[in-house]
């Protein structure tokens, strides 16, 4: 396991004799040390989150953090920021919620929920802004740029014989 991945493995035996007590965890890892592979990645990920111990377990609140780069889903150009993922998830010895992550061993892992977040905020799809007019499929011409006189009516052909049936009242 690389260096920093061992760095999200938290001894949760301390925090569990102690209900009410919190540990700040943040860190930078790159992608690959979570196994994320992601074509828009463009950096390390960050996760930055408070653990806090409940009777039952440990809640784990707060953000995971990676940077991406990549097209308008529309237009095509290129794009870049930094995709957010809130975490509050619950951790238990004895998983009882079935949304819980285990504790195994007094080990508590937050390698899984980092690249789930991560890869889950990645796979956004992003816009370069809300009324993104696209690309025109006829010529291929940028329509928040300038406007084309092509003729996109989609017709269906197997219903062409009833265009010119006249029905009596």
């Amino acid at each position: 396991m690389p260096e920093l991945a061992r760095a999200l493995r938290v001894n949760a035996l301390e925090l569990l004799r102690q209900p009410g007590a919190t540990k700040p965890i943040e860190i930078s890892i790159p992608g690959a040390e979570l196994d994320v592979v992601h074509d828009q990645l463009v950096g390390d990920i960050v996760i930055d989150v408070e653990l806090e111990a409940m009777n039952d377990g440990i809640e784990v609140v707060g953000t995971v953090r990676a940077p991406w780069a990549g097209p308008c889903r529309r237009c095509l150009i290129d794009l870049s920021g930094t995709a957010e993922g809130v975490v509050d998830e619950l951790y238990q010895v004895t998983v009882i919620d079935d949304d819980a992550y285990p504790i195994v061993d007094n080990q508590l892992d937050l390698a899984p929920m980092a690249r789930q977040v991560a890869l889950l905020e990645l796979d956004q799809e992003r816009l370069c802004r809300a009324d993104c007019a696209g690309l025109c499929a006829g010529c291929g011409i940028d329509r928040n740029e300038a406007s084309c006189s092509c003729d996109l009516t989609v017709t269906d052909n197997r219903w062409a014989a009833l265009d010119g049936l006249v029905l009596d009242e």
